[in-house]
């Protein structure tokens, strides 16, 4: 009886946890809606959106996104922008392949930018050239100094077969677009990139995008080195090919803030979702384990 029960126990657990990745399933909305897409970056508080303005790219790269919450990698709603379609970053679209015939792939036939060549040249891994480009700004008002910040994944197509001669890359550029404006790093103050950066930070286990096994993504966050004066400010968001069109990355970008912060591009702090479920995960297990070491006399 006691086995029946914690056998119940656990399949019980099971059905749960997969009800939650059913039910939390990642929702793309593309959009070129600039209203739309600041709403979704987050703001409040000290920091005010004030517009948002896309600069490069074509509408299948630009979106907003919601349900990013299965485990073990989470990110807040937010939005995203892509290398090739937006709506091609969930799971069904990666189709398990390494090298050219991986999919999620769109060539959209979008050039790249004068600052991200001009940062790449010197700074991305073998570069060669940018392509297929998405970039975004976004102009918004402190009204007290204060640092400012934000979390992102970076995911790729390009891994594991090609991290070191194509590497796609996220820049974000902060109150101009000269290289030295470029604020998000990874661990070894590289750029986050196809190659290096996935080193550092990759994991391949997300359930939640296109960009899980065999592919890889990294979660991180940026916060500015020292706080910005109050009044207006922008930050420039660009995600590209580098040296192809093909075989896509993307960016999801989630809780853009004004508030103290580590320094540069760091780990982040577990979703508070991803939190619970594994907490009451543990606790099951630990429940089961009890149980099943009580005496058959007993109960």
């Amino acid at each position: 009886m006691m086995h029946l029960r914690s056998t119940l126990f656990a399949l019980l657990l099971g059905i749960g946890m997969l009800w939650s990745t059913w039910a939390f399933a990642l929702t793309i909305a593309p959009t070129t809606n600039t209203s739309a897409l600041g709403a979704a970056l987050g703001g409040g508080g000290l920091l005010t959106i004030n517009s948002v303005t896309i600069n490069n790219g074509a509408s299948s790269q630009f979106g907003t996104y919601t349900g990013f919450t299965s485990p073990p990698v989470t990110i807040g709603d937010g939005v995203v922008l892509s290398t090739g379609q937006v709506v091609q970053t969930t799971p069904g679209f990666n189709n398990g392949l390494q090298g050219p015939g991986s999919t999620p792939s769109t060539n959209t036939g979008q050039p790249g930018t004068a600052a991200f060549d001009a940062y790449g040249a010197g700074n991305i891994e073998n570069f060669s050239d940018s392509n297929d480009v998405a970039s975004m700004t976004v102009a918004f008002t402190l009204s007290a100094p204060s640092q400012v910040g934000f979390d992102f994944i970076f995911g790729s197509i390009e891994h594991p077969e090609f991290t070191s001669d194509f590497t796609d890359a996220f820049l974000a550029f902060l109150n101009g677009s000269a290289s030295a404006n470029q604020i998000v790093f990874d661990a070894a103050n590289n750029p986050v990139q196809v190659g290096v950066s996935f080193a550092s930070a990759l994991t391949t286990s997300d359930t939640n995008t296109a960009f899980g096994d065999p592919h890889g993504l990294v979660k991180l966050q940026t916060f500015t080195f020292n706080q910005l004066s109050a009044g207006s400010h922008t930050l420039n968001f660009q995600v590209g090919d580098v040296n192809d069109h093909i075989l896509d990355s993307a960016v999801f970008i989630s809780n853009f803030r004004a508030e103290a912060g580590t320094p540069g591009t760091t780990p982040t702090v577990p979703e508070p979702s991803t939190v619970l479920l594994l907490g009451a995960g543990l606790v099951a297990l630990g429940f089961a384990r009890y149980r099943m070491s009580v005496p058959r006399g007993r109960g």
